[in-house]
């Protein structure tokens, strides 16, 4: 289902689509859509997206933008069926005018100049352009965290390779490039930030705006509720496979002489694979995993934090 509230008839395709996805997020979507009609910038093309939610919220994005007379052009639709993260992003982006797409949640809130922020940065033609962020919990209330490491901003494509944070994909800006070279992200399972991060270090080509440009809300997504503390250590871990599994296709099929690259992910990789084995099958992870050096060290070094948390840091 595809709806379009035309306001640029006659102008050329935009350099920008917002591109917001959604999936049951009812209790915060009409915020986040109205930040997106709000953009004090040239006009967008904005793309409004929902995963076939089992809640309202496509009928609240419908209503939010059923009386839009502004400048933007937006596209409402909905899929038939749950298709899940990656399969929708890929669907946004290609049927996205813009040369730059602008990722947004149905959970945050971006600033009314973000568009107008990273188009700043559009000029040296970036493949990614990441920004800052204010926390929020689920109730609006600020939050101070302990700020993230971002591997992207390091600039060192070994530490990136490995990584399991590259950036926080909510303030992410992908350019149409990414998918154009590289192809559709293929792994269900991963995270998007840990692909195009990782696309785009490859390339050299990131750039960073140093000020917050969203309200990015903390413990309100699909993937956080309801989970005890074992499920949500092998989903990590299966999305980190996920992630290493597309890294490695993206490295052998266009920088297959980078044997350091694929040695770190393929190293990485194990890992988690091993601690999904120690979580849902004991035997297997004896079997196949226990013997391995670098898995030994791992746990190793997992058992001296705990310890050091423990009586160190009570």
């Amino acid at each position: 289902m595809t709806s379009e509230i035309d306001q640029t008839s006659g102008r050329s395709a935009p350099l920008v689509t917002f591109a917001m996805i959604t999936y049951n997020q009812q209790r915060y979507v009409r915020d986040a859509v109205m930040s997106a009609l709000a953009q004090q910038c040239d006009p967008l093309e904005i793309i409004l997206s929902d995963d076939c939610s089992s809640d309202e919220t496509f009928d609240i994005m419908k209503a939010a933008v059923s009386g839009y007379h502004g400048p933007h052009t937006i596209v409402l639709r909905q899929e038939p069926v749950n298709r899940g993260l990656i399969a929708h992003l890929n669907t946004v982006v290609k049927m996205a005018r813009g040369d730059y797409v602008v990722i947004a949640a149905g959970d945050d809130l971006s600033n009314p100049d973000r568009v107008a922020a990273l188009s700043q940065k559009m000029k040296d033609q970036p493949l990614l352009i990441h920004s800052g962020f204010d926390v929020f919990d689920e109730n609006g209330n600020p939050m101070q965290i302990e700020p993230p490491d971002e591997a992207l901003r390091s600039g060192n494509l070994g530490k990136i390779a490995g990584a399991r944070a590259l950036y926080v994909g909510a303030t992410g800006c992908w350019h149409r490039d990414l998918l154009a070279k590289f192809g559709p992200m293929e792994y269900a399972e991963a995270y998007e930030d840990l692909i195009m991060g990782y696309r785009a270090a490859l390339e050299g080509r990131i750039a960073y705006v140093d000020r917050p440009l969203i309200r990015y809300r903390v413990g309100s997504g699909i993937t956080t509720r309801h989970e005890d503390t074992r499920a949500r250590n092998i989903r990590a871990c299966r999305a980190m496979i996920a992630a290493f599994d597309q890294r490695l296709a993206d490295t052998r099929r266009h920088y297959p002489d980078r044997h350091d690259l694929i040695a770190i992910i393929e190293k990485e990789r194990l890992r988690d694979s091993a601690v999904v084995a120690w979580y849902s099958d004991p035997s297997e992870f004896i079997r196949r995993y226990s013997w391995r050096p670098a898995v030994q060290r791992y746990f190793v070094s997992v058992a001296f934090a705990r310890i050091r948390r423990r009586f160190f840091h009570r």
